[in-house]
């Protein structure tokens, strides 16, 4: 009997089985293809198309194209929008390492209304404030990566900058979430609120003055002999608290007496300016002067009160309250270059004292500007 051996012929090794190479999944498959159409430019306005779209142009599924999606946004390639979309990052976030230690963030924040449309974004403001933070960075070699969204869309612009983890620091232009700042305040990141207020540990702010302009603005038409002093407030007061706090205390100041009637609240629109002035000259008696929370809407109420044959500033003196330009507006304004300067040099120093400088709130003050749209009252009216 032949033994094993003599019966099983040896193999050689060149008749051994080669390893399989396993092909890339459809998920890597998808990442590869949306790398190179981003390379190549295959989407030259920066937005990519739904990820239904993908999922039927690329014959997968949408959740195979979600997973690509997220893994290249990890990598801050782009960058998800709720609501807006999915944008191509610019190309510098490719190649960032060099950069890193150079970039922070700036999110400047519109108000929408309920229906998507532009309820007030005072472009004029929020253009001098990113000129200054811009100058404050380009002096320190810095570099700013700017994105807009909405109040419903700040949430998830924030939240990917962190998760990109690019930017050393970010500033967050005219809106604030307090829950979300709190999540934010535990990160090394430093955090600075330009154009608003923060109550939560560790984030800095820098904002104008509202309170301490308000009191001046009541305090200089009570000196020109006002008593009765109407004023016009955004009816999204929350978002400015402080502006009819200080008109209030304004009032208490100059010994005048307030009635809650002479608060108007509106809506910074020419339709919600009629309304306004429709209340404004029903009330009995009439007052003699109209202080509006901003300058935009003091023209509208100056150009709406023009229209109804009211005298400005014979019948009625009006003031505002800081913001765009309007020639000839009596009003009280606030250096809006400074502040973007201002906010950009508190977060610097934060990156650069790494955590250990104490939190700032900084109030830059209001400057009386007049013009002539204010007046003494009538003698008859100051009785």
């Amino acid at each position: 009997m032949r033994s094993s051996e003599q019966r099983r012929p040896r193999r050689s090794k060149s008749s051994t089985f080669k390893r399989i190479t396993r092909p890339p999944s459809m998920v890597a498959q998808v990442e590869q293809a949306l790398r190179r159409a981003i390379a190549e430019n295959y989407f030259p306005n920066g937005k990519l198309p739904t990820e239904v779209e993908l999922a039927e142009q690329l014959g997968v599924s949408r959740e195979t194209v979600r997973l690509a999606a997220e893994a290249l946004q990890r990598e801050g390639l782009i960058l998800k929008i709720r609501h807006r979309g999915t944008f191509i990052q610019p190309p510098t976030l490719g190649r960032l390492k060099r950069v890193q230690q150079k970039l922070v963030g700036y999110v400047q924040t519109d108000f929408v209304d309920a229906q998507g449309h532009e309820e007030f974004a005072n472009r004029e403001i929020s253009g001098r404030m990113l000129q200054g933070a811009l100058d404050e960075a380009s002096k320190a070699g810095f570099q700013l990566l700017v994105r807009r969204t909405t109040t419903r869309e700040w949430r998830e612009t924030v939240r990917a900058f962190c998760d990109a983890g690019h930017v050393r620091g970010i500033m967050c232009v005219s809106y604030q979430e307090e829950k979300m700042l709190r999540r934010l305040a535990g990160c090394d990141s430093p955090i600075v609120l330009l154009d608003e207020d923060a109550n939560v540990p560790g984030i800095h702010s820098v904002r104008d003055d509202s309170l301490q302009g308000a009191r001046e603005a009541i305090r200089y038409l009570a000196q020109l002999g006002h008593r009765r002093i109407a004023y016009a407030h955004w009816a999204r007061t929350e978002r400015n608290p402080s502006r009819p706090l200080g008109y209030r205390q304004g009032m208490r100041d100059a010994g005048l007496y307030r009635r809650p009637k002479w608060e108007i609240p509106t809506e910074l629109t020419e339709v919600g300016t009629r309304r306004m002035v429709d209340e404004l000259l029903a009330l009995q008696p009439c007052p003699t002067a109209l202080y509006c929370f901003n300058n935009t809407l003091a023209k509208m109420a100056i150009d709406e009160l023009r229209r109804r044959a009211v005298r400005v500033p014979e019948d009625l003196s009006v003031m505002g309250a800081g913001g765009e330009e309007v020639l000839g507006l009596t009003c009280h304004q606030a250096d809006w270059y400074q502040m973007g300067r201002a906010a950009m040099q508190v977060l610097l120093r934060a990156l650069a004292e790494q955590g250990q400088s104490a939190t700032q709130h900084l109030r830059l003050p209001h400057i009386l500007c007049v013009g002539h749209t204010t007046a003494a009252p009538a003698s008859k009216a100051t009785k």
